[in-house]
């Protein structure tokens, strides 16, 4: 059986040409690193690496899923806000290469089992900052439904919000691993010790350089504590206090897992952003 460390050495040849210039500019010196994967660990071609990359999509997914989806469309020196996820869905079909997107969806009007959980809690959350009435956060998914179909309201379509947040107002829906293989709630050994690991530098490289950028600014959205462990073991907030851009044009929002108990209880996500962009002088995110 071939080694997930091969396979993923593979997958990942010539990957900067998925990317633009610019991101190929931020990201110069950053490469994978397949020794950091864990040399036991297996790959089987029937649970295929996913997303793919963007010249070779797979059967079921998505047509414009692919490992650097997050990227598309959006310059580093607009980046505004980035929500870090953990890992693409563990579903071919769900997983867009954007962080808590789901891909098998086109409308939001279905059953709460259809729509994952940590989705269904982040949209509450999004169209209570985005009308200001924190009691959106604890209605019922069919309440919801209704809800967001009033004038007021107007929710796009899944697909329609997150291409609108990324490309308008800089959101960089990124996942520590930007592939997976075989799943495990609370994270396998694939995820852990193999996809995440692999893909350390690159994320690392892009999460350093947008904290240390000389003009805008940015908040890191860290939902759990992965996410929260990604900035620290990157070096992020040394990076830019040596750049002297820490809590001045790049600062962190770190907040529990929307999943987690209590969460839905505690404080907005994306007022949390808006109001960190508002301190360093900058503009709010049209949520």
């Amino acid at each position: 059986m071939a080694l997930l460390r091969d396979a993923l050495n593979d997958f990942a040849v010539d990957w900067r040409n998925d990317l633009t210039a610019a991101w190929r500019t931020a990201l110069a010196g950053a490469s994978p690193d397949p020794l950091s994967i864990d040399s036991t660990l297996t790959y089987d071609e029937l649970q295929p690496i996913y997303p793919s990359r963007r010249d070779k999509p797979l059967p079921g997914a998505r047509a414009d899923a692919h490992v650097f989806r997050a990227f598309d469309g959006l310059a580093p020196s607009k980046v505004r806000c980035v929500l870090i996820g953990q890992d693409p869905y563990p579903a071919l079909h769900r997983a867009t290469g954007r962080s808590f997107e789901q891909g098998d969806i086109d409308a939001w009007n279905l059953p709460a089992a259809s729509v994952a959980n940590s989705l269904r809690v982040l949209l509450r959350m999004l169209v209570a900052a985005r009308t200001n009435d924190s009691a959106v956060v604890k209605m019922s998914w069919t309440t919801f439904l209704r809800h967001i179909a009033t004038p007021g309201v107007a929710l796009e379509s899944p697909r329609a919000l997150f291409d609108r947040l990324q490309q308008t107002q800089g959101v960089l829906f990124l996942n520590a691993g930007l592939t997976i293989t075989r799943y495990q709630s609370g994270g396998g050994p694939e995820q852990t010790r193999g996809h995440i690991p692999f893909w350390r530098p690159v994320v690392g490289q892009v999460l350093r350089s947008m904290a240390m950028r000389r003009r805008g600014q940015v908040v890191f959205l860290c939902l759990g504590a992965l996410a929260q462990k990604l900035l620290v073991n990157e070096g992020v907030m040394p990076a830019a206090t040596q750049a002297g851009t820490w809590e001045t044009r790049a600062g962190e929002v770190a907040l529990p897992h929307p999943v987690a108990p209590g969460f839905i209880n505690g404080p907005n996500p994306f007022k949390a952003v808006n109001a960190k962009l508002l301190s360093f002088g900058g503009a709010p995110i049209d949520w």
